[in-house]
């Protein structure tokens, strides 16, 4: 009899450990929340780190004991908490980023901020509330992005080899022509100023590129545009004029005037569908280049999807051409597939397809090409504003006119500076 009540005694005493050992985190845990209520954080934090410690580790601890730092100002420390909550929890990363955007928010980093809103809303599929959430914060930070920055632009330079650079098959090309040369190239663009209102915007973008032994092919553009900018939630639209002024192998070769349009539609903030449709009425600015006068149009269709930093985009490009001479005037339509991942810092890459047809049917002799192209580029980011590029490109064009049939490879290493 003593021994089963011995075991009797044992066993009760085995519950009631538990039992206490249960009731530790749970008091914990409601005194936590009491305090919260309060408004007294530090006490709530405490008691909170007490029921995780005590053996309460579950998301709605780790979520509160974040929630406790942010309201007291421990920033850094309410980041890696939040940060935690989503590699430990993955129901709860739409959740953790939204409140990792408000951080950066509260730090003032309004970039990183609008990173983190935009991944908690393409975490959130089935969370209209944190979507919702997720799209004010980016509607309330949009001016403080643009106006952070007014203008935008890029400025770069590369340089390289081209084994192909007249673009036609060595056979056809007069004797001493070389059809490869080394290269130089510079180009900047500017656009602004942006504040995150409707008005008016300039653009400007200037070209160059240099054929070491065949500089009867170096090329340059200056190009400037005017245009009126309209936003109306998840719309987007854009008018203007535009001009532009090239050369070819050093001499004056075409002047462009034309106006262009442009409709945005914001599928959320992770993806987009953008179309444009530019008029270009062309003259020559040396009569040795007479056949390319005339007018020119062109459809540009894109969509384009973001996460992270991935970006995804599929085009569709259509250009038809009225000039006098119709070795000049293709009517062309072009597909195009490509894919990248740039983080702001550290290593990326792209990788991209490109299929072009044209057709020459004002041709004494009608010509159609096939131009396939593939290309990839390896990215160095140093700073969120500097990145080097090495690229590799090769094309195959297949023309009904065999002179015009040609194969072509390109590689490039370039500097890149954003603003």
């Amino acid at each position: 009899m003593r021994r089963i009540t011995s075991t009797v005694c044992a066993t009760a005493m085995t519950l009631l450990i538990s039992a206490m050992a249960f009731a530790a985190p749970a008091e914990d845990w409601e005194a936590a929340k009491l305090a919260f209520e309060h408004g007294e954080y530090a006490s709530a934090l405490e008691s909170f780190e007490a029921a995780r410690d005590a053996g309460m580790d579950g998301p709605a601890v780790h979520y509160n004991i974040a929630v406790s730092q942010f309201k007291l100002g421990q920033y850094a420390r309410a980041a890696q908490t939040f940060a935690l909550l989503g590699q430990r929890f993955p129901a709860m990363r739409g959740l953790a980023e939204y409140n990792l955007g408000l951080v950066s928010r509260r730090l003032g980093n309004s970039a990183d901020a609008q990173r983190h809103f935009l991944r908690a809303y393409e975490l959130s599929p089935d969370d209209p509330k944190i979507r919702i959430l997720a799209s004010r914060q980016l509607r309330e930070l949009e001016p403080d992005i643009e106006s952070a920055s007014r203008w935008r632009g890029a400025i770069g330079i590369r340089a390289g080899h081209d084994d192909n650079v007249a673009l036609r098959d060595e056979a056809g090309l007069a004797a001493g022509t070389t059809t490869e040369s080394p290269l130089t190239e510079i180009f900047a663009v500017v656009q602004g100023p942006w504040d995150g209102r409707n008005g008016i915007r300039f653009d400007g973008s200037l070209y160059a590129i240099r054929y070491f032994d065949a500089d009867d092919f170096d090329q340059s553009e200056i190009r400037g545009a005017v245009f009126y900018d309209w936003r109306a939630e998840e719309w987007r639209f854009q008018a203007g004029v535009h001009a532009s002024a090239g050369t070819l192998g050093g001499d004056a070769f075409d002047r462009k005037a034309g106006v262009h349009g442009r409709i945005v539609r914001y599928l959320g903030r992770t993806a987009m569908i953008d179309l444009r449709y530019i008029y270009d009425d062309v003259s020559d600015a040396d009569s040795v280049f007479a056949g390319i006068e005339g007018s020119r149009q062109q459809l540009d269709l894109r969509y384009r999807r973001y996460w992270d930093s991935h970006r995804v985009q599929l085009r569709y490009w259509r250009e038809t051409n009225d000039r006098a001479d119709p070795a000049v005037s293709p009517d062309r339509d072009r597909l195009s597939l490509d894919y990248g991942f740039r983080p702001a810092t550290g290593w990326g890459y792209e990788v991209g397809i490109d299929f072009r047809t044209s057709d020459y049917d004002d041709l004494a002799t009608a010509r159609e090409e096939d131009l396939l192209t593939l290309w990839g580029t390896l990215t160095y980011s140093f700073t969120r504003d500097w990145s080097a590029l090495l690229e590799y490109r090769v094309a195959d064009n297949d023309s009904t006119d065999e002179s015009f049939s040609y194969d072509r490879t390109q590689v490039t290493l370039g500097l890149l500076k954003t603003f």
